[in-house]
């Protein structure tokens, strides 16, 4: 009976269609200058405490979600980072909400907590204050500062001001005068919040990494919520001082990059400091990426099995180039390892492929 290992693998590295979180396998295959190109960016944020906007757009399937989760398990260990992955908000009309919401879900509630008590317990509370104020505004920097507290009551009572609100009554008991109503107040908090992460060199040294996905969304808002939206991602970009790397992944076609300048606004499109251009694959590219997962596959290195390279070759030319992008790739080098493993195959050859393409041809 063929088995996964009896090709000469010791997973299937096509596997996986769609990319997402906690993935076991995070190879990078193929379109290397893109990774060096976010590569630096990465250094040059970390070295430079540079602010940077990046856009990264190309075709579905391309790779930019996978480079998000790439990169943020690549870097998880280095340099203080706090990486956050989220995708667009779906609903227009309450974007700036489920952004909110979104990045400090990520962020949770009790990581939070810990990051705020260790900055009070080194500057103490009137500093934090002082210095967070200017950024957020003082009624925030005090509610803020507040998630220090030892108190069981007052901070249960903050957890509920940060996700759902508090009456007057609770307001008083913990000495705020506001809650987080308005997209201006819920981008001011997020701002303070951020900063957390951020302060200076002495206290913190750590910078943020914000990953928005499925940008394309915006397509979808009424023209009032897509500028409103475009709005408020100005005012988290300008609030937050430095030490900030967002990456923006838009999924549109060749020549649709003034759709994402109509989208974003001119004032975050003049914000943007790189573009990041996702484009289907050459032959070249697409062989390297397959030999590059295939290698990281293999049990016996020294073999071809379960592929010869002009094996590889002929099933790349069934691909339309239109659509010749990782996912398309890892549709027709999934199917015939399955293919394999369903009919008992241990060594591919000819007469096998010519079988698989007839029968995926009809399924497709």
């Amino acid at each position: 009976m063929a088995t996964i290992e009896s090709l000469n693998l010791s997973f299937n590295p096509f596997q996986n269609l769609t990319p997402h979180q906690g993935m076991r396998e995070l190879i990078w295959a193929g379109i290397d200058d893109i990774k060096e190109k976010i590569d630096r960016i990465y250094t040059e944020t970390i070295r430079a405490n540079t602010k940077q906007i990046v856009l990264n757009w190309g075709p579905y399937g391309g790779g930019k979600t996978y480079s998000a989760y790439y990169f943020i398990q690549q870097k998880k260990e280095e340099d203080n980072l706090k990486q956050i992955y989220i995708k667009s908000p779906k609903d227009g009309a309450s974007a700036t909400d489920q952004l909110f919401r979104a990045i400090v879900d990520e962020l949770t509630f009790e990581g939070i907590q810990n990051q705020v008590s260790n900055i009070v317990k080194t500057i103490g509370e009137e500093d934090f204050v002082q210095f967070l104020s200017p950024i957020t505004s003082k009624e925030y920097a005090k509610a803020i500062a507040l998630l220090s507290s030892d108190n069981e009551e007052t901070i249960q009572l903050l957890n509920r001001f940060l996700y759902a609100g508090l009456t007057k009554a609770e307001l008083k008991k913990v000495g705020l005068a506001k809650e987080i109503k308005s997209e201006t107040d819920k981008i001011k908090f997020l701002t303070g919040l951020l900063t957390c992460y951020t302060w200076n060199d002495t206290v913190v040294n750590g910078r943020v990494v914000l990953w928005i996905d499925e940008m394309e969304d915006l397509i979808y808002y009424t023209p009032k919520t897509y500028k409103t939206f475009s709005q408020i991602l100005r005012e988290l970009i300008d609030n937050i001082r430095d030490r900030l790397l967002l990456f923006m992944n838009f999924t549109l076609s060749e020549g649709e990059e003034n759709t994402i300048e109509l989208i974003l606004g001119g004032a975050v499109w003049d914000r943007i400091t790189r573009k990041i251009r996702f484009r289907q694959f050459e032959m070249h590219d697409a062989e390297k990426y397959c030999a590059k997962l295939l290698e990281t596959a293999k049990i016996n290195k020294q073999s071809n099995a379960p592929f010869e390279p002009s094996t590889i070759t002929e099933i790349l030319k069934l691909i339309n180039p239109s659509v010749l992008i990782p996912r398309e790739i890892n549709k027709y080098f999934n199917s015939l390892i399955v293919y394999c493993l369903d009919n008992d195959i241990n060594k591919l050859n000819q007469e096998h492929i010519n079988k698989w393409i007839k029968d995926y041809s009809h399924d497709n």
